[in-house]
């Protein structure tokens, strides 16, 4: 309707002047009074034509100008001028107000987008082809303990293979890698994506730690695996039930007791060598299945409020019994030392199960030392991280571990030594899980071994 009306506007003013312009070329030279009004209103109607289209133009430049620079508080006057002007007026009032309702729905979507973005409990990284990062979410920041990553080269400070990871990982491609920040270790799930963004490649890549939830089916699947185990194990006793029966019935048949004339030095030679037998089976197995059935079966901790300073004290205590009561009297002992920061630290813990832990972690530093010698130290060290949560750490200066090993330490049954049962740093981890905490590790070969437990 608009544009009808602006269209018949510009027809009147042309048809007047070229209706004007045909009179004053009729009337030159016939009549000047004709002449001299048809020339004044040729004259006027050029004028307001010019000032109308020039009045037209202003304002529709005024209003893209303003939608330019994104102001929608843009208003004309309906109730003034002509009637196009009105309607002109009218027309870019509605469409100043769809865009201001359609910006409105924009910064709404873009308002819940960040809310979302802000807590969920995954990482979002944005970063262009050069590693300059576009955006980053809290998550992102919480999960490394940076304020403000502007590269991707910045998390190198974390984990030099995450950036290379990040720097090649492809559209639509999953992958996964571990990586340790403080005393904390992750399992991250990366997933990125890549779009085209005011022609300019962003590469988008998600994070999310699921080690809690690798560790809880890690966790289902061996203690499945244990209880299939010790119904082998109660299986396997029936052998021995066998040989059991063979030597009874060296002494007797059917329920007739033999004479002990006719016991002879062979069946009394053959008795003791199957005795010999039975026993060393049964304790192989008593102590098999309860090492096992502790694994699975875990008490229900008591917590109480423990002072990290006085568990400390008794902790030194009973690994100096352990060394007393394990032929370790006449040798060097490693120097065990003790840290609190602050010195009336405290945290909530079953100690008894907590001393579980430690005893087998410093057991295992002092087994790891191979050979007591001058210089084995053990540093026994508590500290509370910036969130405020306790981290207690066991810290040799032993062997350490390669890769491979350190991979391995927490799984079931996986064990370096010969007669180990490969549960003690398992059990230390369900203990931690039980105390809502975290237990990892850290090593290398010639430069010792550190045990973190986080609460």
């Amino acid at each position: 309707m608009i544009y009808k009306r602006f269209y018949l506007v510009i027809i009147a003013y042309l048809a007047g002047i070229i209706l004007f312009t045909l009179a004053l070329a009729f009337n030159l030279g016939k009549d000047l009074t004709y002449t001299v009004i048809s020339s004044i209103l040729i004259v006027l109607l050029t004028v307001s034509f010019g000032l109308w289209l020039n009045r037209t133009n202003k304002k529709l430049a005024y209003f893209f100008n303003a939608v330019r620079n994104e102001d929608t508080s843009l208003f004309f006057p309906e109730g003034v001028g002509f009637a196009n002007e009105k309607l002109l007026n009218r027309s870019l009032n509605e469409l100043n107000n769809k865009l201001k309702e359609a910006r409105i729905s924009i910064e709404l979507q873009e308002k819940f987008y960040k809310s979302i973005m802000e807590k969920i409990r995954t990482g979002i990284i944005s970063f262009y082809k050069n590693g300059v990062v576009e955006y980053t979410n809290p998550e992102i920041k919480r999960m490394f303990g940076l304020e403000h990553i502007s590269h991707i080269n910045k998390l190198k400070v974390i984990d030099p293979k995450l950036v290379d990871m990040l720097a090649k990982i492809e559209s639509g491609e999953q992958k996964r890698i571990n990586v340790k920040v403080g005393h904390n270790l992750m399992s991250l799930a990366v997933h990125s994506q890549t779009i085209i963004m005011q022609n300019r490649e962003v590469k988008i890549v998600t994070l999310q730690d699921i080690k809690s939830e690798l560790d809880i089916h890690e966790m289902d699947s061996w203690q499945k695996l244990i209880r299939i185990l010790n119904h082998e194990i109660m299986n396997s006793v029936a052998p021995i039930t066998s040989l059991s029966s063979t030597l009874s019935g060296f002494y007797k048949t059917g329920e007739v007791h033999s004479s002990p004339e006719n016991i002879t030095p062979r069946i009394i030679s053959d008795t003791i060598r199957g005795l010999n037998i039975i026993e060393n089976h049964g304790k192989g197995l008593i102590h098999f299945v309860e090492s096992y059935r502790s694994f699975t079966q875990l008490p229900k901790p008591e917590f109480t409020r423990v002072n990290v300073e006085e568990f400390f004290e008794r902790i030194v205590i009973l690994v100096n019994g352990y060394f007393d009561s394990n032929g370790y009297k006449n040798v060097i002992k490693p120097v065990i030392g003790t840290t609190v920061s602050p010195k009336d630290l405290t945290l909530m813990a079953d100690d008894k199960l907590l001393a579980q832990v430690f005893l087998n972690v410093v057991k295992n530093s002092i087994e790891a030392f191979g050979e007591i010698r001058e210089g084995n130290t053990i540093e026994l060290n508590a500290s509370k991280d910036r969130d405020g949560r306790v981290i207690l750490t066991v810290q040799d200066n032993g062997p350490g571990m390669d890769q491979e090993t350190l991979e391995k330490v927490f799984v079931p049954f996986f064990t370096t030594k010969e007669s180990g049962s490969g549960i003690g740093l398992s059990l230390s981890r369900q203990i931690l899980r039980l105390h809502n905490g975290n237990i990892t590790c850290d090593s290398a070969p010639g430069k010792g071994t550190t045990i973190s437990m986080l609460f």
